[in-house]
């Protein structure tokens, strides 16, 4: 007999429910997490296993983007380097300015990204790409790297 799922999803327009079938010997190891780090639930326990997982395919690029959109938010550095950057399994350092918050990742390329949302690009990792903007109106919409590929 299947187990009855667990009521632990928030409420709210940023929330989807999803039904997953999993191996046993997966929700064993869940079920181990989610004792071991002392989790109320199941739910909370993949939740957090899922998020780091995926934190593991960030880059700077996927990290910029999301403190913009924290600082669509916020308008404020330190809030959104707490958000997106603090305990990221990716980043080396984090550091402030009046204005701004700097990161630098393991693999040594660093940004600033200004609470107005103006980015630079400390060290070159991508060549010499510069950050482009989707929408200049709009910075916290985010962007990406123009590598400016000649055609």
């Amino acid at each position: 007999m299947a187990k009855e799922p667990e009521e632990d999803t928030p409420s709210g327009p940023d929330n989807i429910r999803r039904v997953y079938a999993l191996p046993a010997e997966m929700v064993e190891r869940i079920t181990k997490f989610q004792k071991d780090k002392g989790l109320t639930s199941e739910v909370e326990a993949v939740r957090r296993l899922l998020d780091e997982a995926l934190k593991t395919r960030d880059n700077l690029e996927t990290l910029i983007n999301r403190i913009l959109a924290k600082l669509g938010q916020t308008k404020i550095a330190s809030e959104a380097a707490r958000d997106v950057l603090v305990g990221h399994p990716l980043v080396a350092s984090i550091s402030f300015g009046d204005d701004y918050v700097q990161f630098s990742l393991k693999n040594e390329m660093t940004a600033r990204v200004f609470e107005n949302g103006k980015v630079e690009i400390v060290s070159r990792g991508y060549g010499e790409a510069d950050w482009e903007f989707w929408d200049d109106k709009n910075r916290y919409k985010g962007g990406g790297f123009d590598i400016g590929v000649p055609f």
